[in-house]
């Protein structure tokens, strides 16, 4: 059975199936902020949205992480890597051109 959480006209923000967890992007609200704000933005939703379905990150299984400009990889890692803690998922970290020019990174989420 999937159940589709939260579902827009093009995508749901989170789908679950047979127990696995799937998240859309997760892009920053303000675009205004810097790497590191935008990461611990993405990063709170991404919480907030796990805590929805009774899971945490703890539960994930891999990150995709893609960035308008890899020049702040090391400036996004600090961030991540104070949130993930000591069981990290598998990841993978791009650089890409995002869909709108304000946003620095977007993250999608497995568990």
């Amino acid at each position: 059975m999937i159940q589709r959480i939260n579902p827009g006209k093009r995508a749901s923000q989170m789908v679950l199936v047979d127990g696995r967890i799937e998240t859309s992007g997760i892009v920053a609200k303000d675009l205004d902020g810097d790497i590191s704000e935008q990461t611990r933005c993405v990063l709170a939703q991404l919480d907030d949205w796990l805590a929805q379905v009774g899971a945490t990150k703890a539960d994930l299984t891999r990150v995709q992480i893609w960035l308008a400009d890899m020049s702040e990889f090391e400036g996004m890692n600090e961030i991540y890597d104070a949130w993930v803690g000591d069981q990290p998922p598998a990841r993978a970290c791009v650089g890409a051109q995002l869909a709108l020019p304000g946003y620095r990174i977007e993250i999608q989420a497995f568990g």
